[in-house]
C-alpha cells in the first residue's frame, strides 16, 4: 500500500488492487503554465500515478484544477516530461469527479495550498533560472524531472545548475549501463532488491531511497548484468526518465 504522511495530516493510504483512485491535481496561480512549481506538482501526481497503476494495480483518474478561469494549466509537452495524459481539465472538484464518474480520492496541491483536505502537498521549486529558460538553452526536460523528484516531495527542491549537471551525468552514466547490461543473458530481478524499491516508493515517495539503492546495484559485483538491466527498466516505469533511450543505437 501507498502510504502518504506529513506533520499536520493523518496518513493517506491507497493502493487497493483493483480499487479506482481519482487523483485531483490543483494547479499553482501563475501567469505561466510552465513554471518549476507547476510542473514538479504535476510530476509528484505522475509519481504517485505510476506507483498506484504499475506497483498496486490500481485504477487512477488523473484529473487537473485550472486556478482561475482563462489561466494557463498545462505546461507545453507533457510527453517531453513523460507525464501520463489527465482525463481533463475542470473548474471545479465536483465537475472533475462527475467526469471521471469517482469522487476524488486525493488531491495533489503546492505546498501554500491549505484549502484543500486529503492533500498531498508537494514543496516549491526555486533556482536562478526560470523553467522556460532551462527549457530554451536545450536543458532535457527529464533531467530535469530527475531533479524535481530527487528531493523528498514535501521539502523545497533547488533546481539549480549543480543539481541539474549532476543529474544530467547520472542519467548520462545510467543510459549507457543499460546498453553494456542489454548484451548479457537477461536474469530474473533480485526479489529483495525489488521488495526494497517497492518500500521506498510506498513509504511518502521516496524517490532518493530509491535512487540509492540504485546506485548500490550498479556497483554490486554479486549482481549478474543482466539483472541490473532488468532492475533499471523496471524502476524506469516508475521514474520515467527514459533509461532505455540508447538501446539499439551505439555505444557512445
Amino acid at each position: 500500500m501507498l502510504i502518504l504522511s506529513g506533520a499536520n495530516a493523518p496518513p493517506t493510504t491507497l493502493g487497493t488492487p483493483g480499487s479506482v483512485v481519482h487523483l485531483c491535481v490543483r494547479m499553482p496561480v501563475s501567469d505561466r503554465a510552465a513554471t518549476a512549481g507547476a510542473v514538479r506538482t504535476l510530476l509528484v501526481a505522475d509519481l504517485t500515478r505510476r506507483v498506484l497503476e504499475d506497483v498496486h494495480r490500481s485504477q487512477v483518474a488523473l484529473t487537473l484544477l485550472g486556478p482561475r478561469p482563462g489561466s494557463p494549466v498545462i505546461p507545453g509537452d507533457l510527453d517531453a516530461w513523460m507525464i501520463r495524459p489527465p482525463a481533463g481539465v475542470f473548474e471545479s472538484v465536483d465537475a472533475a469527479a462527475a467526469a471521471v464518474g469517482a469522487p476524488v480520492g486525493l488531491m495533489v496541491t503546492v505546498a501554500e495550498d491549505d484549502t484543500a483536505e486529503s492533500a498531498l502537498t508537494v514543496g516549491a521549486a526555486t533556482g536562478p533560472e526560470p523553467l522556460d529558460d532551462l527549457i530554451h538553452a536545450g536543458h532535457d526536460p527529464l533531467t530535469l524531472r530527475c531533479v524535481l523528484l530527487s528531493t523528498p516531495y514535501r521539502q523545497q527542491a533547488p533546481l539549480t545548475m549543480e543539481r541539474i549537471a549532476d543529474a544530467a551525468g547520472l542519467l548520462h552514466r545510467w543510459r549507457q549501463r543499460v546498453v553494456d547490461w542489454s548484451t548479457h543473458i537477461s536474469v530474473p530481478m533480485p526479489a529483495d532488491i525489488l521488495e526494497a524499491a517497492y518500500r521506498a516508493f510506498d513509504r511518502n515517495l521516496d524517490v532518493p531511497a530509491v535512487l540509492d539503492l540504485m546506485r548500490h546495484v550498479e556497483s554490486d559485483a554479486a549482481i549478474a548484468p543482466g539483472a541490473k538491466f532488468e532492475i533499471f527498466v523496471h524502476l524506469d516505469r516508475l521514474l520515467a526518465v527514459d533509461l532505455p533511450r540508447h538501446l539499439g543505437g551505439p555505444h557512445s
